[in-house]
């Protein structure tokens, strides 16, 4: 195992890495090969409407076609461009060695990777997702929509919105934990801080985006009916989807914003006009973006009085744009701009998301959004914001920080050309559909009469030109990375920090680590200097094969469940699949608690206001944050069809649930967190007895609440509550199951903390693993804390 971690060799190295930099690179080459991906459905899809009555493409294929395109760009593309930038060059803009948790890191660019597979996959299993991104229900019922494919494309986002986690927890943990001495919060460069804004958004929207998979897979798969009662049904679905999908936009866009934000003053050679009121807005837009959701539902039905609040809300979402925008345009006003690549593609970005913006306040407009909703201006507005502001802003980064990442120039005149076709063909794609005003948006085909071929026509040319301009990109990378000028370590004369250090960086980042005065000097002496064999002192070569092995586990076991796995069937094909991924994923899970895989913590580090708390209790709190969400939002779920008008009546409490089933269990949770604190208690005064009685009264505890839910479950599913109360035993399956499966994860944890209490770990200064271990589990008391009232007492 030694000289296999020891190792260099290529496939070992990319496989295995743990070094921010290369999982960065990891995620632009993947994001822009799924890039690839979703262009060429894209240009199918327009080849059939470039004529009317096309018959290159049927309607199921269509939508398939059309869905994963809009799901392959907005999750695979556009952000995880943004993760591969903010991984390679986060550490070396805020003066640090690696991201606070490295193998984390790893882990969530292989779930990424492998839960794109599974989308694509999905074509392959009957039929993909076919009812456009946003997954309207109840069409995603397993009447409308029976094939696995839907399925695997369900665990093709839970494993990205496993990867966003991860990924949100690590960038939280690093910009606050870990900066250069000096580096205060607010001399941290623009493209940080967009992503410290987006990564917090991502913590809080995405877990809505999960729970409504979770209820999703359980109504195709279990028989629940969430999606598919009237109680619930569609607006139930827009909902929780809206939670998350508007946030989704501006955490698509604020990289980009970012983005743009470093490279101007860089083309300039003038200070970010009002750099701390762009930090400002994208923080008073990221907060608004959570109480516009209901902009999306003006069509639905909902009362009047909340369509007018959420026209407030996405009216006053617009304005910090409005100051993000006037700032830019300000720092180009007078400047004498040097035009290479990475200036015309953020000047291109600004102007087309100028456009989108301001299309976009028609919508926010009850009548006019009547009118458009459904529409091909719709789809224009979408898109100038989305690909205009966002994808021209991040190929713009791929050529400002090509030079950093391979130390050759790029060649200035093929990107030139790129730029000028790509915005011209992205014009001549988009604008027309503003004129497709009557046209709506989910047809495969239209007839001649209706007068939408010429427009069609123009747009589908204006697609292969945008389309085939890309290649440029791609030929333009392939060939400056071998035949590109050799740089210096700041071909751009640009004043973030990691233009201080050579092309492409060293391993390490920094042979000492800087500091950073109170008038912004940078100094790189009189800091702790990097030791070899330090930073990842067990890992010289950063690598852990733990990482990718664990995800492989994960895309197992989903793959097998979606498809039919279960422990009964594990001799057919998806039980087959199940069981691997158990198998490989105890293997990984033990392989990745013995591996010692150790990560210097540079001391007198910037990191106000978390000075007092470690990288790890911090990381746990933060995930408790988005976990917080998760359950917000099942709980919501079941308020919101309970509370409904249209659910005539509730079973009366003790006539369904039994009370002290339930007490019982609130009683064995309650305990279970006293001798979780007693685990703290004996560890810290160094006793190994009472450390290991503790962590077992806690394991039998919680083994006893999953045994006293189990008979629970049984009673009422042999009672025939499914048959007498659907919506209730849905809430409650449902709710009770997901706290059922943190509280298994959570003895797990106990699991692997008994053998090395065996061993005498933990005692002393240690006592800190358990403590953190004890949030966790005080967390899952909590929530039962409500749950209890919920269903057994209200």
């Amino acid at each position: 195992m030694a000289s296999l971690l020891a190792s260099t060799s290529s496939t070992k190295r990319w496989l295995f890495s743990t070094n921010h930099k290369e999982i960065g690179l990891l995620y632009i080459i993947t994001s822009l090969a799924f890039f690839l991906v979703a262009g060429a459905l894209a240009l199918l899809v327009r080849w059939q409407l470039l004529f009317p009555s096309g018959g290159l493409l049927s309607a199921s294929v269509f939508n398939q076609f059309i869905t994963v395109h809009g799901l392959l760009m907005v999750l695979w593309v556009l952000s995880p461009l943004a993760i591969g930038f903010a991984n390679y060059f986060i550490p070396l803009q805020i003066g640090a060695r690696d991201l606070a948790f490295p193998r984390l890191n790893a882990m969530s660019y292989w779930l990424y990777l492998f839960g794109g597979v599974a989308m694509v996959l999905s074509f392959f299993l009957g039929s993909a997702p076919d009812l456009g991104w946003t997954l309207y229900s109840p069409q995603t019922s397993s009447r409308f929509s029976p094939f696995l494919g839907f399925n695997v494309g369900a665990a093709a986002l839970v494993l990205l919105i496993a990867s966003v986690t991860l990924s949100s927890v690590n960038f939280i943990v690093t910009i606050l934990k870990m900066r250069a001495p000096g580096l205060k919060l607010k001399y941290m460069s623009s493209f940080t801080w967009a992503m410290l804004v987006t990564v917090f958004m991502m913590l809080y929207a995405f877990p809505s985006l999960l729970a409504a998979v979770i209820i999703l897979f359980s109504d195709r798969a279990f028989g629940t009916v969430y999606f598919s009662s009237i109680q619930g049904g569609s607006l139930l679905w827009d909902n929780i989807f809206w939670f998350f999908g508007h946030p989704e936009v501006y955490i698509v866009l604020f990289p980009a914003i970012g983005l743009v934000a470093d490279i101007l003053p860089t083309f300039t050679r003038r200070p970010l006009y009002g750099s701390k009121y762009i930090t400002m807005s994208m923080i008073a837009a990221a907060v608004i973006s959570f109480m516009v959701w209901g902009h999306h539902m003006f069509i639905t039905g909902i009362n009047p009085q909340v369509t007018k609040l959420f026209t407030l809300t996405t009216i006053a979402v617009s304005l910090p744009f409005d100051v993000i925008t006037i700032s830019m345009i300000e720092t180009l006003v007078r400047a004498k701009i040097r035009l290479k690549a990475p200036a015309l593609f953020a000047i291109g970005s600004i102007a087309l998301f100028i456009i989108g913006g301001i299309t976009g306040v028609f919508l926010a407009s009850v009548a006019l959004d009547t009118e458009l909703r459904g529409t091909y201006f719709v789809v224009a507005h979408f898109h100038y914001v989305m690909v205009g502001g966002a994808i021209m802003a991040l190929i713009g980064g791929v050529y400002y920080w090509f030079p950093k990442m391979t130390g050759k120039m790029y060649d200035e005149r093929i990107a030139r050309i790129h730029f000028i076709l790509s915005f011209i063909g992205f014009n001549v794609l988009y604008f027309p559909m503003f004129l497709l005003l009557d046209m709506p948006r989910r047809i495969f085909t239209y007839a001649p009469e209706t007068g939408w071929g010429g427009l069609n026509s123009i747009s589908t040319v204006g697609a292969f030109v945008f389309g085939l301009a890309q290649i440029l990109l791609f030929v333009n990378i392939w060939r400056s990375r071998k035949l590109g000028t050799p740089v210096g370590p700041n071909p751009w004369e640009s004043w973030t920090l990691e233009w201080a250090v050579s092309s492409p960086p060293p391993v390490h980042n920094f042979e000492t680590i800087p500091t950073i005065s109170s008038d912004g000097v940078v100094n790189f002496s009189g800091s702790t200097p990097h030791e070899v064999g330090g930073g990842h002192a067990s890992q010289p070569t950063h690598l852990s094969q733990w990482p990718i092995v664990m995800a492989l586990a994960s895309f197992l076991f989903l793959l097998g469940l979606t498809t039919g796995g279960t422990l009964q069937n594990f001799l057919s094909v998806p039980g087959l699949v199940l069981s691997a991924g158990v198998v490989v994923g105890l293997v990984s899970l033990y392989g990745y608690g013995r591996e010692t895989f150790v990560v210097q913590e540079d001391e007198n580090l910037e990191s106000w206001p978390f000075q007092k708390i470690s990288r790890l209790k911090l990381g746990v709190w933060t995930f408790l944050a988005s976990e917080i969400i998760l359950f917000g939002v099942l709980i919501g779920a079941y308020l919101f069809v309970r509370l409904n008008p249209l659910t005539m009546s509730w079973p009366a409490v003790g006539t369904v649930f039994n009370i002290q089933h339930g007490a019982t269990n609130t009683f064995i949770l309650l305990t279970s967190s006293l001798t979780v604190v007693m685990a703290v208690l004996t560890a810290r005064s160094g006793s190994r007895t009472g450390l290991i009685v503790s962590l077992l009264a806690t394991l039998s505890l919680g083994t006893w609440f999953l045994y006293n839910k189990a008979i629970e479950w049984e009673e009422l599913a042999v009672g025939g509550i499914f048959a007498s109360h659907p919506l209730t035993a849905t809430s409650y399956y449902i709710t009770t199951g997901v706290h059922g499966v943190h509280v298994f994860a959570g003895l797990a944890m106990i699991g692997y903390l008994l053998v090395n209490a065996f061993k005498g770990k933990y005692l002393g200064g240690g006592y800190t693993t358990v403590q953190h271990f004890g949030l966790y589990w005080h967390f899952v008391d909590i929530v039962w804390v409500f749950l209890f009232p919920l269903f057994y007492l209200i």
